[in-house]
């Protein structure tokens, strides 16, 4: 896409998300079982700090770090079906007490489906940037773009305007990389979710759809630069 085009692009879905009511955020007391496990596992074998951590939704939890990622020591903090806004309450227990080096980060898809408007995500992830690097301010940000599901293709166009503002964002700060293939490498050849790479659920991927992920993140599990 052209710089004016993409311009243009973003000034128009920021505009209609200043026009969009906000939707109320879900109680993340929901999740308080999942971080107490969080809470346990740290306790009984803590962590190193200055690691890499994956931190998200449901494509982060049940994503198998060690089997994707061999020779790669990585904490999975990921918890099913969060938006940003849970992520962002729980943030210390799933990201900043391990001052990670890298943090690999997937999540906003579930705020879409509940009716939130891109502009309002947005909003969230900044929230998260700018409490990372306050924490963390050396730290290398990997952002996945929010993917399409057989299950969730009426907002598949919705997901595509949400990952223009994520990548614009990326682009402000060079300590983040957005990784807009991982949108597009789960596509057929007519641009639809390709359904080898689901799940019977058609929304969770399926190994196949993990092992188009991991050949585009490895070769960014690298070290942090300095």
């Amino acid at each position: 896409m052209h710089t004016r085009s993409l311009l243009l692009t973003l000034i128009l879905l920021l505009a209609q998300g200043a026009q969009s009511a906000p939707v109320a955020d879900p109680d993340p007391k929901r999740f308080a079982k999942e971080i107490a496990a969080f809470d346990a596992q740290d306790k009984a074998r803590p962590p190193q700090k200055q690691g890499i951590v994956f931190t998200g939704s449901s494509s982060i939890r049940l994503w198998d770090l060690n089997a994707s990622f061999p020779g790669v020591r990585a904490l999975n903090r990921g918890f099913g079906g969060s938006h940003i806004s849970d992520v962002n309450h729980y943030l210390d227990q799933t990201l900043l007490r391990y001052e990670p080096s890298v943090v690999v980060f997937f999540c906003g898809s579930n705020d879409l489906w509940a009716g939130k408007p891109p502009g309002q995500v947005l909003a969230d992830y900044r929230r998260f940037t700018v409490r990372l690097f306050e924490r963390v301010p050396k730290a290398r940000l990997i952002v996945l773009a929010v993917k399409p599901s057989p299950a969730r293709i009426r907002i598949i166009e919705t997901e595509r305007s949400m990952n223009t503002l994520l990548r614009a964002e990326a682009a402000k700060d060079e300590r983040v990389r957005f990784v807009g293939e991982a949108f597009d490498v789960l596509l057929d050849e007519k641009g639809q979710p390709h359904e080898a790479y689901y799940v019977k659920d058609r929304l969770h991927l399926s190994a196949e759809g993990y092992a188009r992920w991991n050949k585009l993140l490895a070769p960014l599990l690298g070290p942090a630069r300095p």
